[in-house]
């Protein structure tokens, strides 16, 4: 995870207030701290704004023009539980009641004879409740995929072993048969079977070893770029199939080229993504997931033209968590979405 200078700078803040002189003092402390603030002037500009979804934390005087502070949270309440909302007054003793806070889901007060120091402490709590929200979402994720990879993989088993039952029968024709030609075609048949099986457990083998090695907090562990498409398959195989929509992964890296840095995490995210994805994609389609290098970074593209079909809230939710991951960031273009992990200097390729 990243410490909390690197956090802050994906930290966006709207700072709501109808007082001037509070809105451009404020702005400028924050600005110098490292954190990125936009700014609303009343109630209505700051529900327009909150409903783009681009912010962690809110800022919002109690008493604005319009909407006041309490309105505007209870609009956006309605879409958007996963904010952290700071409910501000000048008003010494006008703190909100108990019941308004915890029906509204504010996290915190703030009384701004109380100085802007004060404030700031206020801000860093929220960041680190933001930060643990983000950590126990992909906790989750990470939870559901690593259940789906077992059950893919427990298919995968089952189905090499009745293969190797099938392979076993044959053997035994071929023992009790006395005819040369006929033992020629079965040995064939059973070469095939044992060949298969052959590739599928060694398959099997290589996404084990992966699992094992990326169900670890070992961020800088490297992946070579075929176990991570393994990895991949293993965790979407089942929503594959319950869907009917295929996952189509190319890859467009060097020879033996690994992916280090936070592939661990960013294959959880990348893979809660395209599940979305596949459950508003229509049945018999194909989703297509392309893996790439620079000199700098990783990239992992989807291209989807039912991106926009992905609620927002769901969509912000996935993209906040690529936030608390080290050496990575997230781009939505119209149907693609661009997972980049930036490469570490001193990796072994």
């Amino acid at each position: 995870m990243k410490n909390y200078e690197e956090l802050i700078k994906n930290v966006n803040i709207l700072l709501a207030d109808d007082d001037e002189d509070y809105i451009m003092m404020t702005n400028v402390f924050l600005k110098q701290i490292g954190y990125n603030v936009d700014i609303a002037t009343d109630g209505e500009q700051a529900l327009e704004k909150l409903q783009s979804n681009n912010y962690q934390i809110a800022l919002l005087d109690y008493f604005m023009p319009g909407l006041n502070g309490e309105e505007v949270i209870t609009k956006i309440r309605e879409t958007n539980k996963e904010i952290i909302i700071i409910l501000q007054t000048g008003f010494s003793g006008q703190k909100p009641p108990i019941e308004t806070m915890k029906k509204l889901n504010i996290q915190n007060y703030h009384d701004k004879t109380e100085g802007i120091d004060r404030l700031n402490l206020e801000i860093i709590s929220a960041v680190k409740i933001f930060n643990q929200q983000n950590e126990i979402q992909l906790a989750k994720y990470k939870t559901t995929a690593i259940g789906d990879m077992i059950f893919g993989i427990a298919q995968d088993i089952k189905e090499s072993l009745l293969s190797i039952s099938a392979g076993l029968e044959v053997t035994n024709m071929v023992m009790n048969e006395s005819d040369t030609v006929i033992q020629r075609e079965k040995i064939e048949k059973i070469n095939k079977y044992y060949t298969k099986n052959k590739d599928s457990l060694e398959k099997i083998d290589r996404t084990l070893t992966a699992i094992l090695n990326q169900s670890t907090e070992n961020t800088d562990y490297i992946l070579a770029g075929e176990d991570t498409v393994e990895i991949i398959n293993a965790i979407l195989s089942n929503e594959s199939k319950k869907t009917g929509v295929r996952l189509d992964v190319k890859m467009s890296l060097k020879p033996n080229s690994y992916i280090s840095g936070g592939i661990n995490d960013s294959i959880f995210i990348i893979c809660e993504l395209i599940k979305e994805l596949m459950n508003v994609e229509e049945r018999g389609n194909c989703i297509e997931l392309s893996i790439a290098e620079d000199e700098d970074n990783w990239y992992l593209k989807i291209n989807s033209d039912k991106l926009s079909k992905i609620q927002q809230a769901k969509y912000y939710l996935i993209s906040r968590l690529v936030l608390s991951v080290k050496n990575t960031s997230i781009i939505k273009e119209d149907n693609k979405v661009i997972l980049s992990i930036q490469k570490k200097s001193n990796n072994n390729m």
